[in-house]
């Protein structure tokens, strides 16, 4: 049996001083997670938001699947999975704190990263998986003055609410959503961040398929939207909370972060046609076999 311990990371004075309520934990379980009892770190780092009263803990699906695939490589690779805990707040009943989430994000971002120092493949960027209104405070990031978009190397949403708010009690959340929304369309050409979401589909009934889809703009490319029905060898709807744990999903999404993995850095490509090339391998053709970023062609039919 594997004992989970995961470790609360410690963040600078002033930060938990203006966040009192929340904070940031790296996943672990068994002998991984006694070596990770001291830093610095040396794999590849991905951050989880869960959504409206979402829990930190729910990263432990994704992150033993990611675990489990290492040890079968031998540890050639490795994921560091890092999780907010953002105190099962309901932003989605009341949008007041969803900027501030948004600004502790950026915060754990730059922390996470300086985790890693020192090290020969050092990451300069974070993979983000977000659930539900995770996934929009995800995107939110790059509307703050400050943020660095490439600080982050991947977005991956599950049955997030991108088009607009399942319900819109408050002004808080509606000027949230349309400052996001807005920001996304007016930059689309300058926005090169790779972005999958990922739909529950009719078992949903908290967050309807319509609402995930991401503004595909003729000239912006990089996003891509997936119903979880829809995505080879997992061809399941899953409702709001279990696209977390469902098996067959967390699956696909780690087999495409390890084809994900540039040999040389070490870490996630900064190329975007492989990013998108390898999300549409795993989420939309899948041919039965494994990821070639140049196929051979198996027979020219010419002539015909």
């Amino acid at each position: 049996v594997q004992v989970l311990r995961s470790k609360k990371i410690e963040l600078p004075k002033k930060l938990a001083k203006r966040y009192p309520a929340y904070e940031l934990y790296l996943y672990g379980e068994g002998s991984y997670a006694e070596e990770h009892k001291v830093l610095p770190l040396t794999g590849i780092p991905v951050l989880f938001l869960p959504g409206n009263a979402g829990s930190y803990k729910q990263v432990r699906s994704v992150g033993s699947i990611a675990l489990r695939k290492a040890e079968d490589i031998d540890f050639k690779y490795h994921f560091d999975f890092f999780s907010v805990n953002f105190n099962e707040e309901l932003v989605a009943l009341y949008g007041g704190s969803l900027q501030k989430q948004t600004k502790f994000v950026h915060e754990c971002i730059k922390t996470i990263l300086k985790l890693y120092k020192g090290q020969e493949f050092a990451p300069k960027s974070v993979a983000i998986i977000g659930h539900s209104m995770g996934g929009l405070v995800a995107r939110a990031l790059l509307t703050l003055k400050n943020f660095k978009q490439d600080l982050i190397n991947l977005l991956v949403t599950q049955a997030t609410p991108h088009v607009a708010p399942v319900m819109p009690l408050d002004r808080f959340i509606t000027d949230f959503y349309m400052t996001v929304n807005n920001y996304w369309i007016l930059n689309a050409r300058q926005i090169n961040l790779t972005t999958l979401s990922v739909a529950g589909g009719f078992r949903d009934y908290q967050v309807r398929s319509g609402l995930t889809f991401l503004p595909k703009l003729s000239h912006h490319t990089s996003a891509l939207s997936v119903v979880s029905s829809a995505v080879p060898k997992t061809w399941v709807s899953t409702d709001h909370l279990s696209i977390v744990w469902c098996k067959q999903l967390q699956l696909t999404t780690i087999r495409a972060f390890f084809d994900l993995i540039d040999a040389d850095t070490k870490q996630i490509t900064q190329n975007p046609k492989k990013k998108l090339s390898v999300l549409n391998h795993h989420f939309i053709r899948h041919p039965a076999k494994h990821f070639e970023e140049n196929p051979s062609i198996i027979s020219d039919l010419t002539g015909i």
